[in-house]
């Protein structure tokens, strides 16, 4: 076994804005609609560049603030930085492998660590009740959907804005609608940008030309079956890959990434 291996890695050392046209204190990207009130990018002279920004969860030292006569989280008063949407390090590996002299494997894999993006889709998905997380059972084992009189809801754990505890449950539809049609709080959906991923995976045979008689047409020629995006090897976000974000602030509710078989076959003369 013959085994080649190419790796990659790349680190953002500094990436802090020094200056904008004008002297612009700083500049914004939106979101498209009603979330580019929740979150967006901005460029600040003397922060780190891509700055997520949007609206957070009040919090009393720690614990989130709740609207006791609702069940409903308190928007905090001040924007909030989640952090740069630039990965801290980037990199991959391209492995060749020559099995018994004509089989030949490539395993191409890439990685990303650190950054934040935002995701439309939960965004809304939350909202709209498309996602599994909003139909499941809470924690006393009933629906969340079915009426709180009769044991449904999200259980919401917090303090109000005098620092006294509130715990209670709260319609399941209400709780989720509260982010993206109410103070559109974007927290719960900012997610993290690391992962790595099997990108490209192939299994090729080197076909004997000279054996077959086909030497005089042909140097070389190799046929091989190639499985691309075949695996989310890991993510620290969940429902999402995000290898696969839209736009510079994040998932854009674009249609998800696609895997795919095919075959290649390359001639050589």
């Amino acid at each position: 076994i013959d085994w080649n291996l190419t790796a990659s890695w790349g680190r953002l050392i500094d990436n802090t804005v020094e200056s904008i046209y004008k002297d612009i204190q700083r500049t914004a990207t939106f979101a498209n609609g009603q979330a580019g009130l929740a979150a967006y990018v901005v460029n600040e002279k003397g922060a780190r560049w891509g700055q997520l920004v949007g609206y957070g969860i009040m919090k009393q030292n720690g614990v989130p603030v709740v609207d006791p006569s609702t069940g409903f989280f308190v928007r905090d008063t001040a924007l909030a930085h989640f952090g740069s949407i630039l990965p801290d390090y980037t990199g991959g590996f391209q492995n060749s492998f020559n099995l018994f002299k004509n089989f030949v494997i490539n395993i191409n894999i890439d990685y990303s660590f650190g950054g934040k993006y935002f995701s439309l889709s939960k965004y809304y998905g939350y909202g709209t009740g498309l996602y599994q997380a909003t139909a499941g059972l809470n924690d006393r084992g009933i629906p969340m959907r079915d009426d709180v009189a009769n044991g449904g809801g999200v259980h919401v754990v917090g303090v109000d804005e005098q620092g006294k505890p509130v715990d209670m449950y709260v319609k399941a539809r209400d709780y989720f609608q509260q982010f993206s049609y109410g103070d559109n709080i974007a927290e719960p959906y900012i997610d993290d940008l690391t992962f790595v991923k099997l990108r490209e995976l192939s299994l090729g045979y080197r076909i004997p030309v000279e054996k077959l008689g086909i030497g005089k047409y042909f140097n070389s020629a190799t046929f091989s079956i190639v499985a691309r995006n075949p695996w989310l090897i890991y993510s620290k976000s969940t429902g999402f890959d995000p290898s696969e974000i839209s736009t510079n602030y994040g998932e854009d509710g674009q249609l998800p990434g696609t895997r795919s078989l095919g075959v290649n076959l390359k001639i050589g003369f």
